[in-house]
């Protein structure tokens, strides 16, 4: 049994079912006699390509030509539709893409002389599929064949095309065919075949056919055969995998009710029903586009495909809203078709897009946004108050050991009353310097002990590091020198006068008093180059010196009084020579430990100057 589609293959170009474009620049070359040496014929899948090819064979080698159109009748037609012509070349580039086909099957053949015919036509299907070798070898001939030669390119992917076939060809772009189109060609069928059939399962077939006649013809036999010859709408969503008009009108009540559970439970009923999600989805974005044109556009049958519901899509467009919603329900489920296609798992993907789709906070439009805003300002406001009691709390308690301050609420009229006392207490503060120099002495004291010294530094560099890296690491390689309570002195290496001057800078200078305040208390920072042994370092050798000499001092003392006191008395001199040099060793052990330290110059400096 022959397939429809290859039974119902035009023979002529008034067989052709749309195309007009192609057609009518095919038939008036052919009347004129001014056709090419090279086409180009791209386009979809099933819209006639090849056919096309076939039926300007046939205008250049029937027996009527030149100067008119084929009938499809003589020999030389017959022999074409029949794929059985000597001079009518049908090669798959797909299966012999490589320069060795190329050249044995066109390049060596192609001077050759008609057999039957008056030209020598070459039908390349999938032309974009031969290789960069294969195109290059097939240049030359292709631009300047012989005068019985004429070249039909075939693909659906002319951006694989070199420009320089493209250059040479003249080019042919076929459209997908239209729905009423392909319905009216299929009603022809199911009245040539017999079939019975239902407007709205045509519908549907030339629906899914997405432009494409010869998908639609497979389809439409298909339901032949699965319904005796009965084409029936069920049997076509069954085929198919539509979504009914019932499960659609659910599953739009469930979003404009953003009722998440309902539409899980309507992609639980189409998986049951061995529905495809893929499908489904496709339909309902078919669906909410109609629901869109009608809320943009109103109820215009010009923009609306024929045998809509109009009052069912206006009714869906007022619960939905406004049309922003809308467009944005379709843009989710584009993005849900393609992540389909490949996804493992497709029942996932889109019952995600559905709870994007119902809840309210996926909802990108104003009022949404804006209710999302008054909801953060709330709770931010709910927040500073508990703050505030937080930080006051402290406060009441030392205060509440006398009843009468505690009482006496009227602290706005207290601090008007010392409004006056600030006046006096600056110039007091100008003048005694003492005063104010206490205060922070007795809330942060010196730290005078070398290691407490630097662990404290490191702090501050950590924290510095880690609220503002940029300016933390000016301080990697600094080190704390000395802190008297006023001031902190750090140093830096040597050669580091750049980290210096970003060091003087005044916004970098307030962001490490301010850490350096957090840790140490009120200070003063100095930065000074040069690390701190650079610095202290002969200072500490002014200190061993007197240490070294002081052993060398006692052996001269000693024997003074030695020989004073060996006549008379030789035991007693001893044991005090002996108690003697144990004083004067103590504080050998007390600068010991300070040597350890890996920066000893730090507390002993005020003692030693």
């Amino acid at each position: 049994m022959e397939s429809l589609y290859r039974k119902y293959r035009p023979q002529t170009f008034a067989d052709v079912v749309g195309q007009q474009h192609v057609v009518g620049t095919l038939q008036h070359a052919v009347l004129e006699g001014r056709t090419s040496h090279a086409y180009l014929f791209c386009g979809p899948r099933g819209t006639g390509k090849t056919t096309m090819a076939r039926l300007l064979a046939k205008a250049l080698m029937c027996e009527q030509a030149p100067g008119h159109l084929p009938d499809g009748t003589c020999e030389q037609c017959t022999l074409i539709a029949a794929g059985e012509h000597p001079d009518v070349y049908e090669l798959d580039a797909a299966s012999r893409t490589g320069v060795d086909s190329v050249r044995e099957e066109i390049i060596n053949n192609v001077s050759y002389a008609p057999t039957r015919g008056a030209y020598k036509l070459y039908i390349i299907d999938e032309v974009h599929m031969l290789t960069t070798q294969a195109f290059n070898a097939l240049l030359k001939t292709l631009e300047e064949p012989p005068d019985h030669v004429v070249f039909v390119l075939c693909t659906t992917d002319p951006q694989k095309i070199p420009a320089t076939i493209l250059s040479r060809v003249q080019r042919f772009d076929f459209r997908p065919i239209s729905d009423e189109d392909i319905r009216a060609h299929l009603a022809y069928v199911c009245e040539q075949e017999g079939f019975t059939y239902e407007e709205a399962a045509l519908d549907l077939v030339s629906g899914n056919a997405r432009g494409g006649m010869r998908d639609a013809l497979s389809t439409l036999e298909q339901l032949s055969v699965f319904g005796g010859g009965v084409i029936s709408l069920d049997a076509a969503q069954d085929l198919l995998g539509a979504v009914s008009g019932t499960t659609l009108e659910r599953v739009m009540q469930a979003l404009a009710a953003r009722d998440v559970p309902t539409l899980f439970m309507q992609v639980g009923e189409v998986i049951n029903a061995g529905g495809d999600l893929l499908q489904f989805t496709r339909g309902l974005a078919a669906h909410l586009r109609d629901v869109y044109v009608v809320t943009v556009a109103g109820a215009n049958p010009a923009v609306l495909p024929a045998g809509a519901n109009v009052e069912l899509l206006q009714a869906e467009a007022a619960a939905l809203g406004s049309p922003d919603r809308v467009s944005r329900m379709l843009v989710e489920l584009g993005d849900a078709s393609r992540q389909m296609a490949t996804a493992p798992n497709q029942r996932l993907v889109l019952e995600i897009a559905f709870t994007r789709l119902a809840r309210p906070q996926s909802d990108l439009t104003l009022e949404s946004l804006a209710e999302r805003i008054v909801e953060l300002e709330r709770r931010l406001e709910g927040q500073g108050p508990v703050a505030a009691v937080a930080e006051p709390a402290p406060a009441v308690e030392p205060a509440s050991v006398a009843p009468e301050p505690a009482t006496a609420a009227d602290k706005p009229v207290a601090v008007a009353e010392p409004q006056p006392a600030p006046a006096p207490q600056p110039a007091p503060v100008s003048q005694p310097a003492p005063v104010p120099a206490p205060q922070p002495t007795q809330t942060s004291a010196a730290v005078t002990d070398p290691g407490e010294l630097q662990r404290s530094w490191r702090k501050v560099v950590q924290e510095l590091v880690a609220r503002i890296p940029a300016r933390g690491t000016l301080l990697s390689n600094a080190q704390a020198m000395s802190d008297d309570g006023r001031e902190l002195v750090v140093g830096l290496p040597k050669g580091s006068s750049f980290a210096l001057k970003m060091l003087e800078r005044p916004d970098i200078r307030s962001a490490v008093e301010g850490v350096v305040r957090e840790v140490f208390g009120e200070r003063k920072v100095s930065f000074r180059e040069g690390t701190g042994t650079d610095l202290q370092l002969p200072k500490r050798r002014a200190r061993r010196a007197p240490q070294q000499s002081a052993p060398a001092q006692q052996p001269a003392q000693q024997p003074q009084p030695a020989p004073q006191a060996q006549p008379a008395q030789q035991a007693a001199p001893a044991p005090q020579a002996q108690p003697a040099p144990q004083p004067q060793a103590q504080p050998v052990p007390q600068t010991a430990p300070e040597s350890d330290y890996p920066m000893p110059w730090d507390a002993p400096q005020p003692a030693y100057e």
